[in-house]
């Protein structure tokens, strides 16, 4: 299992340098095939960071963004047909800014262009074809959707409350081939910059959200009597599939680690319904942490296919759980029936990270 904490490190680290401008790493890829990718956000692009980024990298900057934000400022893919790929992005025509720019090709130019496609205000006619950027149709649900540096980028920007848009291109070593191993490590730890994997990224949008909106919405609370006692029954919203879950919580306080019974949906879509043929298993549960506390995560099936996204079943399960028991408060759990575990009956620790929402996106002062 991904170290939750370990992630969540990483993510900070490159969240807290894009809020002041400062660009991250994102690698993808493994061993000989690794490629990393500078990520400056649009938003805030700087003439400094982004000469920078020409200075250490291919120079080709490409803006990505969602697909349906290029669709807004008519921007389509440059080849007809290309954005249905399902493993890299589309790149779409070249552009400028209609105002506040020379040539275009120069630093300065190019992150005020970066910063206008940033701009939730920015309309087609802000922009002049061909140009000297070049727009990157991402897919619309990120990552998660399909797994790429350039769907990574957009969805840090995201998750740091800044516009979704990012400058990237591909980071080159003086001799002009990938920087990888520890050669990468060194160039990063030399320039101050944090790196991230994209599979960082995935974990992060399945466990915590996009940073606006959490991987779960609490939609109602009641109580639920059981014999001589009652359970409180929190009902929550998957925003990311769509789907239904519950929790059942017994006298258990956050302060606690408690044990959490993870049940799916059964054929008959509801166990307290009097016909469900697990009824007698889910009573003893609720009866067990009504009397020696606990917690019962119901999972109810995703309405949404699940070929939509690049993770498996039990991985979105497992985003789904953690999101939950974060919302409820517990920060360490004993989960039995964890998604995915080889022995679906045994007891594993779980520890969990709270999850930081950005209200707004952040801006630069003046385009």
């Amino acid at each position: 299992m991904t170290d939750v904490c370990d992630v969540k490190k990483r993510i900070e680290s490159a969240t807290n340098a894009l809020t002041t401008g400062r660009p991250a790493l994102i690698v993808s890829g493994a061993d000989d095939q690794e490629v990393a990718d500078v990520l400056i956000p649009a938003a805030l692009a700087s003439p400094r960071w982004t000469a920078w980024a020409v200075r250490y990298t291919s120079g080709l900057l490409c803006a990505a963004m969602r697909s349906t934000r290029a669709d807004e400022l008519e921007l389509p893919a440059m080849v007809r047909g290309n954005g249905s790929s399902t493993t890299t992005p589309a790149f779409g025509v070249g552009v400028d800014a209609v105002a506040g720019v020379g040539t275009g090709i120069s630093a300065t130019d190019r992150s005020r262009t970066a910063r206008v496609l940033a701009s939730p205000q920015t309309r087609p006619v802000d922009l002049t074809r061909p140009g000297h950027v070049l727009p990157l149709r991402t897919a619309s649900r990120g990552v998660l959707e399909r797994r790429n540096s350039a769907e990574a980028a957009v969805d840090l920007c995201e998750i740091a409350g800044l516009s979704p848009v990012a400058l990237t291109a591909t980071l080159l070593g003086d001799d002009g081939t990938l920087l990888q191993g520890t050669e990468l490590a060194a160039f990063a730890q030399v320039h101050g910059v944090p790196v991230v994997q994209v599979q960082d990224v995935v974990h992060y949008r399945l466990h915590h959200g996009d940073g606006h909106v959490g991987r779960v919405r609490q939609t109602a609370t009641r109580i639920v009597d059981v014999p001589d006692r009652c359970l409180r029954v929190v009902d929550f919203d998957d925003e990311l599939t769509g789907a239904h879950h519950t929790a059942f919580l017994g006298s258990t306080t956050p302060a606690a680690a408690p044990t959490v019974y993870i049940v799916f949906e059964c054929s008959h879509r509801d166990p307290l319904a009097p016909d469900c043929g697990c009824r007698r298993e889910f009573e003893t549960r609720r009866i067990r942490i009504a009397a020696e506390g606990g917690i019962i995560v119901y999972l109810r099936s995703n309405p949404r296919p699940a070929n939509q996204y690049t993770v498996q079943g039990h991985e979105l399960a497992q985003g789904s759980i953690s999101s939950i028991l974060t919302h409820l408060g517990f920060t360490t759990v004993i989960v039995s029936g964890w998604p995915g575990d080889q022995h679906p009956t045994s007891a594993r620790a779980l520890d969990l990270t709270p999850t930081v929402r950005n209200p707004a996106y952040k801006t630069a002062a003046s385009l």
